[in-house]
């Protein structure tokens, strides 16, 4: 199913530049077209993909990164200024980071949802 629709695509693009590369401004355009894409080709094939390039439509991404100073409670709660963990209150040493985009080739167009979770070592999902 997903091939049928990039081929439909492919062709529908091929049927638009056939049709311009007819007209007078197609001269003018369709080079400055092909430099734009080979431009924006180039540019995303030197950046690490958040997806692989086949990849379309809505995708949900988690990152992960370590707090610092986690452990600074001293009577086991959770120190001044620290995020607690949301499933068990212990303080918190990963913040969780989920991002729900709309992709097309790998690429994030749109961002349709995000937010943060704090967990700790035992509760890391």
């Amino acid at each position: 199913m997903r091939l049928r629709t990039e081929l439909l695509v492919a062709v529908a693009v091929f049927v638009a530049l056939g049709a311009l590369a007819r007209t007078p401004a197609g001269r003018f355009v369709l080079p400055l077209v092909s430099l734009a894409v080979l431009g924006g080709m180039a540019y995303l094939l030197t950046r690490d993909p958040a997806y692989a390039r086949t990849t379309v439509g809505a995708r949900t991404r988690l990152l992960d990164s370590r707090e610092d100073g986690a452990d600074d409670g001293r009577d086991g709660g959770v120190a001044p200024g620290r995020a607690a963990c949301i499933d068990c209150g212990a303080p918190a040493t990963t913040t969780r980071r989920f991002v729900r985009e709309f992709v097309v080739l790998g690429v994030p167009l749109v961002l349709l949802d995000d937010g943060t979770n704090r967990y700790c070592d035992d509760c890391l999902p």
